[in-house]
């Protein structure tokens, strides 16, 4: 049983901080190479008609898209801007995800870094889609299933039910 906390200042987790933050400048550098997906249209259709009634999907995709036009304007690389930064959150994800299965510097670096070169995370990371989003929270919520799981403390089932939600 580990009821430690996280050191969100650790060495270690700086590492993973720093190549989470190579990923998303990855992505503002290599995102405006091509136009919008259509998907991303639809999307950005949305952030200009808010409503939080949409049957197909769950607003809070269209309300970071509405974020990032009003903060930023219409462009490729701004509108991808929340996506990019969703999977460099993952990635970070990733490594401590590792650190609590027992893996070493080395080991969350490999995770990372893996998960880095995963073709979903390339794509997805480029483009504002609603399985973006979704995908964060899955990780987000294996992480805290792990945290649950090595800690053996039921209020770890707060946040989960938070993401979940």
């Amino acid at each position: 049983m580990n009821t430690s906390k996280p050191n969100v200042f650790s060495r270690d987790t700086t590492i993973l901080w720093l190549l989470g933050l190579a990923l998303f400048l990855l992505h503002m550098f290599t995102n405006h190479q091509y136009g919008f997906h259509q998907d991303e249209l639809v999307v950005l259709d949305n952030a200009n008609n808010l409503d939080w009634g949409f049957i197909e999907y769950p607003p809070l995709t269209p309300f970071l898209a509405r974020i990032e036009l009003t903060l930023f304007g219409l462009s490729l690389v701004s509108a991808r801007t929340f996506a990019a930064l969703a999977f460099g959150i993952i990635l970070v994800l990733t490594g401590l995800m590792a650190r609590e299965l027992g893996g070493r510097r080395p080991t969350q670096i490999l995770a990372t870094l893996a998960a880095s070169i995963a073709p979903f995370a390339l794509i997805q990371g480029a483009l504002i889609q609603y399985v973006t989003f979704d995908f964060l929270w899955l990780v987000l919520i294996a992480y805290l299933v792990i945290r649950l799981l090595r800690s053996e403390d039921p209020r770890g089932w707060i946040p989960i039910g938070v993401v979940i939600g």
